[in-house]
């Protein structure tokens, strides 16, 4: 099995305040872990999650928690030309989509991935890719 994880995941997990999400995303986030390559981070992720932590935590938070993903058992995808000619496919057939969001779904896209873990809406729209998010955050 390979997993996506978008943005979100992680911006929300270290920002909610529900227990039951954050208990959720913790236990999710050891699952990819156990195994090396299951859980996929584009490397768009880290750009957008680093910018949200500098913006909102400042750049030590921002540093620490992105390194701490960079570091795990989780594979971090760079945009290569296949992904990126793939989102701009995406984008064509989907005019709303942004950037990232093309990227993100494009790296699962291409590197057979079962899901992207997100409840964004945009990536949701997307019929070449799955997505999954619990029920309640």
């Amino acid at each position: 099995m390979k997993v996506v994880i978008d943005t979100r995941f992680f911006i929300l997990s270290s920002i909610s305040d529900d227990a039951t999400f954050k208990k959720w995303a913790k236990t999710t986030l050891q699952e990819f872990q156990i195994e090396k390559n299951i859980g996929i981070v584009p490397s768009i992720v880290l750009h957008e999650f680093y910018k949200f932590q500098l913006k909102t935590l400042g750049k030590d938070v921002a540093e620490t928690c992105t390194n701490s993903i960079i570091k795990s058992n989780l594979q971090v995808i760079n945009l290569d030309p296949s992904i990126a000619i793939e989102a701009a496919k995406l984008r064509c057939k989907y005019g709303e989509l942004p950037t990232a969001d093309a990227i993100i779904a494009a790296t699962a896209i291409k590197t057979s991935s079962n899901y992207v873990l997100t409840d964004d809406k945009h990536i949701k729209q997307i019929t070449e890719t799955k997505t999954r998010w619990p029920q309640q955050t």
